[in-house]
């Protein structure tokens, strides 16, 4: 029986999984970095000594964050559709399970019968 599209479901499933681990990961360094921009903007707003430059400062790290804000939806977006084919791959394999012992239970059917005209 022919079931290369399984090791081609097992390969796409350990991808997914993959992907999904490397994303949780690089989600929580972004979140991270947006928590220490977060913390730096608050403390450039006190009042500095030199206030342009702490203008300029400001507008860099707001932008820096707003990328970074960017970057974990994109990255959300991401899991989302991951664990969407993850999904998708799971229903795959149980079909593909209830599919094995249909055949399974067919073919020892089969054997059954064979082997009672075989014993006449």
């Amino acid at each position: 029986m022919e079931i290369e599209w399984l090791d081609s479901l097992e390969t796409r499933v350990r991808e997914a999984v993959e992907r999904l681990g490397e994303m949780r990961e690089e989600n929580g360094t972004l979140r991270g970095r947006i928590e220490e921009l977060e913390t730096q903007l608050a403390t450039l707003s006190i009042p500095p000594a030199e206030p342009t430059d702490v203008v300029a400062d400001d507008a860099r790290v707001r932008e820096e964050l707003e990328a970074l804000r960017a970057r974990v939806r994109d990255l959300e977006d991401d899991l989302a559709a991951a664990q969407t084919e993850k999904a998708e791959a799971a229903g795959a394999a149980k079909a593909w399970e209830i599919e094995r012992e249909e055949v399974r239970r067919r073919v020892e059917g089969l054997v059954e019968r064979l082997e009672g005209l075989a014993e006449s």
